[in-house]
């Protein structure tokens, strides 16, 4: 289906951590359309400066309302940091090709590192009533932690951090090996979200035991329709390059380069 332009309406703003913002916005159109994986293009002032819009990952939506979850990282993120209810978010989307759901009989693993939570948490939501899954988060530290802890208990996410002061003590690569081990062989999908490092090992992990997997990437992007070329990412054979906002964000783990040398 066709992106479509939508004037959000804000009716929440909250801070999960310090740094980590949750926007609940009433957006209709989008919501209803918006598959787990696709993003949003977001004009976060009323005027031009910033220019761009900042893309951002559909996080949960139902009742004609979506989550937009991002940490503060510059400018253009304060300002949309300090939407209040009642204000407006002026969005296009949903954009690009979200995740495809696993086959009859293959259980899911969601692994998700820092705010690359937010498709993972859609796609959560969007996989069928009762089916088998896992949904693994990594973190630095409890403090830093990018779904609140009701979000948490609700979801049944466990939880890494790099200090042990929530969950397991380690990264969530490492958790997934676990895991794997407990399900000791049978056949699953793994489906990622987060931090260059992460997805290096994640695909490292992946194929050493012969895994499929599906990576959604987060890269800066300017005008997010494939005009301007700027999300371009190399191919897994370094033979020419995909656009992240047309042909991700979701990508077969083995389709690209996720060298840490590729990855912008």
């Amino acid at each position: 289906m066709s992106p479509v332009a939508e004037m959000g309406i804000v009716e929440e703003q909250i801070e999960i951590s310090e740094g980590v913002v949750e926007l609940t916005v009433r957006a209709p159109e989008i919501a209803g359309l918006s598959r787990a994986g696709q993003f949003v293009h977001v004009r976060v002032s009323t005027g031009f400066d910033p220019f761009l819009r900042r893309p951002m990952s559909v996080g949960p939506c139902g009742d004609g309302r979506l989550k937009l979850i991002f940490a503060i990282r510059g400018r253009g993120t304060r300002l949309l940091a300090g939407k209040l209810p009642g204000n407006t978010v002026d969005m296009i989307g949903p954009l690009g090709r979200g995740f495809d759901h696993p086959e009859e009989g293959v259980i899911p693993l969601l692994v998700a590192g820092g705010i690359g939570v937010v498709p993972l948490l859609l796609l959560n939501e969007q996989l069928p009533v009762g089916l088998e899954r896992d949904f693994l988060l990594g973190v630095r530290s409890r403090t830093v932690l990018t779904v609140t802890d009701s979000e948490i208990e609700r979801r049944h996410i466990s939880v890494a951090t790099d200090d042990g002061s929530l969950g397991y003590r380690g990264d969530v690569v490492q958790l997934l090996a676990r895991r794997l081990d407990e399900l000791d062989g049978r056949k699953v999908n793994i489906y990622g979200c987060g931090p260059g490092p992460m997805l290096t090992f994640l695909k490292r992990l992946c194929q050493e035991r012969s895994i499929p997997a599906q990576v959604s990437l987060e890269v800066p992007m300017g005008c997010g329709v494939g005009a301007c070329q700027s999300c371009a990412v190399l191919k897994a054979d370094r033979k020419g390059y995909l656009l992240v906002c047309q042909d991700g964000p979701v990508f077969d783990i083995d389709a690209v380069d996720l060298s840490p040398e590729a990855l912008p």
